[in-house]
């Protein structure tokens, strides 16, 4: 497993690679693309151009799939000690070239929700785009690679952007988001 961090708005960004198998990264990816998808995804109330998602029962999906309960487990090594999380949604965004997306928070700036992001696509190519762009006083402050089976771990007060693909990328950008609160 490779990590770094990265430090937006005094806050850590952890990124996350080889936590998987080729194999694994490949079934999930499998599956995803059998998953019906409606184009309903919203970044934020005044977004006219909704993504295609697919919802997930969080509790199910934490307790009976490998991805969930290695985004658990991520969580509680990467958040601090002592604080405990409750998954409250789980779902896959697809977008493809031509999509809008928008920068958004994930939470109120006073909320401590942990957003964790899991990259479902089976092959990615630097010159495809579709980074997660991360923002500090709405500006670029760092930008993220979907590359497969790569979790990043975040607070969701962070201003941040699923980026779309690039003309040239011929397959949907898949990204999985889990998104706990905490439990006082």
């Amino acid at each position: 497993m490779k990590t770094r961090t990265e430090l937006v708005q005094g806050e850590n960004i952890h990124i996350i690679d080889d936590t998987f198998s080729e194999e694994e990264i490949q079934a999930f990816f499998e599956y995803v693309e059998e998953l019906p998808f409606r184009r309903k995804e919203k970044s934020n109330e005044y977004d006219n151009f909704p993504i295609f998602s697919t919802d997930f029962d969080p509790v199910v999906f934490e307790e009976s799939t490998y991805i969930g309960q290695k985004a658990r487990l991520l969580l509680e090594t990467y958040v601090p000690e002592g604080k405990h999380y409750n998954l409250f949604r789980a779902y896959v965004n697809l977008s493809t070239y031509g999509d809008v997306e928008y920068p958004h928070y994930d939470c109120q700036a006073d909320q401590k929700d942990i957003t964790v992001l899991y990259y479902v696509n089976l092959k990615w190519n630097n010159t495809f785009g579709g980074e997660t762009i991360f923002y500090e006083e709405h500006d670029t402050r760092l930008a993220i690679l979907p590359k497969p089976g790569r979790f990043v771990i975040f607070p969701g007060k962070i201003e941040h952007m699923g980026s779309v693909a690039s003309r040239i990328c011929k397959t949907p950008r898949y990204s999985l988001a889990l998104k706990y609160n905490l439990i006082q």
